[in-house]
């Protein structure tokens, strides 16, 4: 037994275990930025552009390289010469390489700087910093000079021109006298369990209203909201009939006045409410409009053939990495075909 236990203990200490996995796959760019969830996480990414390898004399990325301690928005990439077809390394540029991700620690981008907000449907926020956004990314307005009653709030990116402005997809008009300077930052991740609150932007004067959200929402038919309709003035935000009711959705994405349909129709009706109006800049600070979800209709749900479990608390974490757009970027230029390669190390020793 004795000396069992001995070699036993000898096979122990020489144990080594060394293992090296990866994931691939393909896709086709859209000419926005491409995320890639990966369930083993990664430390390292090989990205090939397989539209612009066969391709003589652009000139353009063809591959590319990122490992886990390279700067975020980085990464090497490989350049095809005009002449010789030959690969020539350089590093990308930033903000336009690899992002990893990490939704379970939802830290803000940078705070970039705003020039003003307009009064459009939906408002413009003038900015030259639109290098790290993708029409769908998530950004925070603060420090606002006007345009104050969007401060602290999240809004769905909408149509982007490059260094000169972005749209806040679903945010009606505001009056705004006075568009000054002010800062935003991209909020990369979504809360990290659904479904979540939203906040709310327009509520219809209906049978069954209809309200709009400032973020992409998620929600399906059947599922049961709370409302917070807070009074910020006589006249903001209006419709505090709504404030604390409970409520059915009964339709996903019917166009609200200003066309937008990022919405949920409630089984309410609202047409002898007072009318819901967004705060002025002038107001004083308040708590946001918004939706929280509370519940479901199991009824409601297996009318419309929906999942009676699209309640459930769900965690939508993943580790993965966001491939940015464009002729210098790994997820290249719009029609273009993307192989890559993620791999994930990792070494166990005894001692």
């Amino acid at each position: 037994m004795a000396h069992r236990n001995a070699l036993h203990a000898e096979l122990k200490e020489e144990t080594m275990v060394e293992f090296t996995g990866t994931n691939q796959g393909r896709f086709t760019s859209t000419g926005t930025a491409t995320t890639i969830a990966l369930r083993s996480d990664l430390d390292y990414m090989w990205v090939l552009n397989e539209s612009q390898t066969y391709q003589a004399g652009l000139g353009q990325g063809v591959q590319y390289y990122w490992q886990r301690g390279m700067n975020q928005g980085q990464g090497v990439i490989y350049t095809k010469t005009a002449v010789t077809d030959a690969l020539v390394p350089g590093q990308i540029a930033a903000n336009e390489g690899f992002y990893l991700i990490d939704t379970s620690v939802n830290l803000p981008g940078p705070s970039l700087a705003l020039t003003g907000i307009t009064n459009g449907v939906p408002p413009v926020v003038n900015t030259a910093n639109t290098a790290a956004l993708n029409p769908g990314d998530i950004v925070r307005i603060y420090n606002t000079v006007g345009a104050q009653q969007l401060g602290g709030l999240d809004f769905t990116v909408g149509t982007i021109v490059p260094t000169t402005s972005f749209t806040l997809a679903y945010m009606q008009g505001i009056a705004n006298a006075n568009p000054g300077a002010g800062t935003f930052r991209r909020i990369p991740y979504n809360p990290l369990y659904y479904p979540t609150r939203r906040y709310i932007t327009n509520i219809s004067q209906a049978t069954n209203a209809i309200v709009t959200l400032s973020v992409t929402h998620g929600f399906t038919v059947g599922q049961q909201i709370s409302f917070v309709v807070p009074t910020v003035t006589s006249l903001a935000f209006g419709m505090t009939e709504l404030d604390g009711t409970e409520a059915t959705i009964v339709a996903i994405g019917q166009a609200d006045v200003n066309g937008f349909t990022n919405t949920i129709t409630v089984d309410v009706d609202t047409t002898g409410f007072t009318a819901f109006a967004f705060p002025l800049t002038t107001d004083p600070g308040f708590t946001p409009a918004q939706v929280i979800p509370v519940g479901e209709s199991t009824a409601t749900a297996l009318t419309y053939g929906q999942n009676i479990l699209a309640d459930a608390t769900t965690n939508t974490g993943y580790i993965g990495i966001q491939l940015m757009a464009g002729a210098a970027s790994p997820a290249g230029s719009q029609g273009d075909v993307i192989y890559w390669v993620a791999g994930k190390s990792v070494n166990v020793y005894n001692v």
